[in-house]
């Protein structure tokens, strides 16, 4: 097993209080020596929300696209069904998964 080096930070462009709308959080990949990993898709990465907006619920990974440069992904997240983002910081734990490798980082946004 390997080191990822994984830098996760997230934007709430079009998520906010009240709506359901994607979370993205943009993260890069890459190996021990600084080598992109690409080609990784939504089963390499895991997002858990460590804390969540008073009253917002748990969220899940909707999908993973290519973030325009080898390495980078932007990883779309939303609310758990039927719920709404609330106002408040959220902070993500973020995984990354390839192969054997491993890695992890956070990070947090702001709904407001």
């Amino acid at each position: 097993m390997a080191l990822l080096i994984v830098n996760a930070l997230s934007e709430d462009t079009i998520a906010a209080p009240g709506n359901n709308l994607k979370n993205y959080v943009v993260v890069s990949v890459t190996d021990a020596n600084g080598v992109p990993v690409a080609g990784l898709g939504v089963a390499n990465f895991a997002v858990t929300p460590i804390i969540v907006g008073p009253g917002g619920s748990l969220g899940s990974i909707s999908s993973v696209t290519g973030g325009g440069m080898a390495g980078t992904y932007i990883v779309h997240v939303i609310p758990s069904a039927g719920q709404t983002w609330k106002a408040g910081v959220y902070i993500f734990a973020v995984a990354v998964t390839s192969g054997a490798n491993r890695g992890q980082n956070l990070c947090s946004v702001l709904m407001d």
